[in-house]
């Protein structure tokens, strides 16, 4: 399938993903705009 965007990662985050979502949720709190901005290769 061809996607508009195929640098995009999709499936599960890995364990590195889900420490850093952590990290960035105990620095800026639920601006999940913010976090999600922080993570390569995911909206």
């Amino acid at each position: 399938i061809n996607y508009l965007r195929p640098d995009l990662k999709r499936g599960n985050f890995t364990e590195e993903e889900d420490d850093l979502i952590i990290k960035f949720h105990e620095l800026f709190g639920d601006k999940w705009s913010l976090i999600a901005g922080r993570l390569p290769g995911r909206t």
